[in-house]
């Protein structure tokens, strides 16, 4: 299931994403300014004559959109036409990123409710199998000693079809298997299942049990849904975000089929409480971009004596979120919000990130919360400095 330093990674990867598309609004907002400076091919003076003035005129511009975009005193002295092309293109800038900002926060939150999207695919993969089975029994003509066609009588596959969740569900989320997939379906079950001695040992039972269906079921989820290159590339190909999202699956589908009996198998949910999640999610998310300056002021006030070439933006922004974890979330102990960031400086920023993203933290932490500025509460947190 989805659980909090998932949503972690996700939050950091967005903001991430954000920050170079913000970047990339500025470097072409200010590229715009040029277009305000063009020739005027209808005037009687020569094309050549008039760049040498608006070229002086751009290069103004650009100087007030720098300042006005860093808040600096303007040079009184920058032409008129200056001003207003500069300020047209930052009135653009910040519309861009306003859009840019809704749709990664509307993206983000649609990339973790894919997840179950693809779990309810994956469950759907199985009953599709049982159909091959049949199929691929009917189109032999030599009748061998093994039987595909018993596979959809397999118990626990039964219930998973009579589940109505995974229909109802499947049905509104539009998950299915298109006809177009059926030859990739069947390239699974006939060049992997099929020939599998597992599998054709579970065939030649003309009575199994219900602990030989469900070890079947659990076989085929491990070795061929969650593990063959096969289906692993189509997901991969399909999920951008396969890398992290793969071991939420595979938590979800083993959970699903770990049951003692076959009237015990219903959906695994995306999360314990996928609604409080959602919104620690953006949360954090707009947390980080509504209190950036500062965020950002108190770090550096803090890091002044580091190296500069060590606040990478990947550190920054690890930095910022957990000061926006400690500082906004109450109930979230200082150490367990410390401790996820140090993890995730050590998968996502540099070598020595996690060494520096935990002194920094944690004497940022201990700080804020002498300035009363982190307060925690709730049981087992009296004691979380």
């Amino acid at each position: 299931m989805v659980n909090r330093r998932l949503l972690r990674t996700k939050a950091f990867q967005n903001l991430y994403a954000f920050r170079t598309a913000e970047r990339a609004d500025y470097q072409h907002f200010n590229d715009v300014i040029a277009e305000s400076f063009l020739p005027n091919l209808d005037l009687m003076i020569p094309k050549e004559e008039q760049i040498i003035k608006l070229e002086m005129l751009r290069k103004l511009s650009e100087i007030h959109f720098d300042e006005i975009f860093q808040k600096k005193d303007s040079n009184e002295d920058i032409p008129t036409e200056s001003k207003v092309a500069a300020k047209k293109s930052l009135i653009m800038y910040r519309d861009a990123v306003k859009r840019d900002r809704n749709r990664i926060s509307n993206a983000m939150v649609s990339e973790v409710e894919n997840i179950y999207n693809v779990y309810l695919k994956m469950l759907r993969l199985l009953l599709e199998i049982t159909e091959i089975a049949v199929w691929d029994e009917q189109r032999r003509l030599v009748e061998t000693d093994f039987r595909t066609t018993r596979l959809a009588n397999n118990s626990v596959l039964i219930a998973l079809k009579n589940q109505k969740t995974l229909e109802t569900e499947s049905i509104r989320r539009n998950v299915n298997w298109t006809t177009d997939e059926q030859n990739f379906l069947r390239k699974l079950f006939l060049e992997a299942i099929l020939p599998d001695t597992e599998f054709q040992a579970y065939l030649r039972i003309s009575e199994p049990t219900f602990e030989q269906d469900l070890t079947l079921v659990i076989y085929i989820v491990k070795n061929f849904i969650l593990k063959h290159h096969i289906v692993t590339d189509y997901f991969e190909e399909k999920d951008l975000n396969w890398s992290e999202n793969k071991d939420v699956l595979k938590s979800m589908m083993v959970k699903t089929f770990k049951i003692m009996r076959v009237e015990d198998l219903e959906l695994q949910p995306l999360a314990m409480n996928w609604e409080d999640d959602k919104i620690y999610f953006i949360d954090l998310f707009n947390h980080v971009l509504d209190n950036d300056e500062y965020y950002e002021k108190i770090i550096i006030d803090q890091a002044q004596n580091w190296d500069g070439d060590r606040l990478a933006m990947t550190d920054l922004l690890i930095l910022k979120l957990g000061l926006a974890e400690i500082i906004n979330f109450s109930s979230i102990p200082t150490k367990v919000s410390i401790n996820e960031y140090i993890e995730l400086a050590k998968n996502y920023s540099t070598p020595k990130s996690g060494q520096f993203i935990n002194g920094l933290l944690d004497v940022l932490s201990q700080k804020l919360q002498k300035e009363g500025i982190i307060r925690k509460s709730g049981r087992g947190l009296i004691d979380n400095k």
